[in-house]
């Protein structure tokens, strides 16, 4: 631990961040270990890399982690868009502003948002617009998208 904290503190949160990135469960336990190096995802260089699968997974999981759902968004994490918006979509019952931040995880690379994008698209009667949106997905993963 003595390395780790010999390091200037921009490369320390690098490290973390992309800890974070590959691996929320890792993330986790290097907060846990490490609580006086301020590793908090209301650091911006942690929140907006911060891999929230367990979350795109399970949306509904989000509501009971408020402030890290809340630094994730405020850093621009697509993760986090992804999952607001299917919370205000399918649970608050708010659609534009559902849609709103699908729309910025589709337009960022988030393969289930723009997944979800085009199939919501095609829900709301808008089926040419959701066909194409779903058919711009690259080939190689959007069969097992679809699938999972």
């Amino acid at each position: 631990m003595q390395t780790l904290e010999a390091m200037p503190e921009d490369m320390r949160l690098l490290i973390v961040s992309k800890v974070g990135q590959n691996s929320p469960v890792d993330y986790f336990n290097t907060v846990l270990t490490c609580r006086s190096l301020s590793f908090r995802p209301d650091n911006p260089s942690v929140a907006k890399d911060l891999n929230l699968s367990p979350f795109v997974k399970k949306p509904l999981l989000s509501n009971q982690y408020e402030s890290l759902m809340d630094a994730c968004l405020k850093a621009d994490n697509i993760d986090a868009h992804f999952v607001k918006g299917m919370i205000q979509f399918f649970q608050s019952q708010n659609q534009v502003l559902g849609l709103h931040h699908i729309h910025i995880a589709s337009k960022s690379g988030h393969l289930q948002g723009r997944y979800i994008f085009g199939v919501l698209f095609m829900a709301i009667g808008e089926t040419d617009k959701g066909i194409k949106i779903i058919n711009d997905l690259p080939e190689e993963k959007g069969i097992s998208l679809v699938e999972d």
